[in-house]
């Protein structure tokens, strides 16, 4: 019999390559979804469970019996300015949906071996010289305290006889979304720039590392507590639009200042266009997971070949 996974946040940029994978390797996958019209998009070995994001008798049975479950849910965090009413939307996006499925798997009957929260970088103090490891104290930054919230809800929540893995996710590179989504469109049209000085250290990892991460730590039986997603080599803000640049043939000199981008964005901008973040995924390579692409040529080579 098939492996049951649930999946809150699988139609997003991470999600649905992650369901791909998974079905490729033979699992049998349970989408959660607010959208009444993708119920009938149900496929073999694939199906869409109707959820709106609260905690229900209907979400216990529905988590009962299965194998894991994978939480990528949350609003996405740059997809709009960080408004009073937009910050309180952030938050329940992340904080409402882990209580609810965490409290799920606490009232089922046979709970879940496995529980894999998303999480992000964005946890750790930025503009450091220290590089950051799974050990690292976190920040204090809108940013850094919602992904303390963020995974503090899952400790709490998560029934302790169930696994649970948080995943401190970098910048994803793929090419059908995300940053290069709005990186690339202004580099083909001349117009690549970098923010502030462009120094700022920049943790990356591409599409198949992050999936093929999740998969490692959906199977590794001993794999606990948080991990950081990212790739074993950071590049600088600058140093990444200009790799990009270079792939279209294109220069990149071109500097927005900070004064800028803390007048039109300023938290938002400050910490999400302005900050620095050294990762290491040093509990991953202390592990039997191999990287595919370590270097940022080697990442954008594969992208847009």
């Amino acid at each position: 019999m098939r492996k049951q996974i649930i999946i809150a946040g699988g139609t997003g940029l991470i999600g649905r390559s992650l369901v791909s994978a998974l079905l490729a390797k033979g699992y049998s996958v349970s989408i959660l979804s607010r959208n009444s019209a993708i119920i009938r998009k149900a496929q073999e070995n694939l199906s869409y469970i109707l959820w709106d994001g609260h905690f229900s008798p209907k979400l216990v049975h529905d988590v009962n019996n299965c194998f894991a479950i994978i939480n990528l849910a949350g609003e996405g965090i740059g997809d709009g300015l960080w408004t009073k009413e937009r910050r309180k939307r952030l938050i329940w996006s992340r904080l409402g949906a882990t209580r609810a499925l965490g409290r799920a798997c606490q009232f089922a009957r046979n709970k879940p071996e496995v529980f894999i929260q998303a999480s992000a970088v964005g946890y750790y103090q930025s503009n450091t010289n220290e590089v950051l490891t799974e050990e690292s104290a976190s920040g204090h930054g809108f940013l850094s305290r919602l992904t303390v919230d963020w995974e503090a809800s899952a400790m709490h929540e998560v029934p302790s006889d169930t696994r649970l893995v948080l995943i401190r996710t970098g910048v994803v590179l793929a090419h059908n979304g995300g940053m290069l989504k709005k990186l690339v469109p202004p580099i083909k049209y001349y117009a690549g720039a970098w923010f502030g000085n462009g120094n700022q250290v920049v943790p990356w990892i591409h599409i198949t590392d992050e999936v093929n991460a999740i998969i490692h730590l959906l199977e590794d039986v001993s794999a606990k507590g948080a991990f950081n997603l990212v790739a074993p080599n950071p590049v600088s803000q600058k140093e990444l639009v200009k790799t990009v640049a270079k792939r279209f043939h294109r220069p990149a000199v071109f500097s927005i200042p900070a004064v800028i981008i803390k007048i039109l964005l300023r938290q938002m901008g400050e910490e999400l266009m302005l900050s620095s973040s050294n990762v290491s995924p040093k509990k991953l390579k202390q592990g039997t997971f191999e990287f595919k692409f370590h270097t940022i040529d080697e990442a954008l080579n594969d992208l847009y070949k």
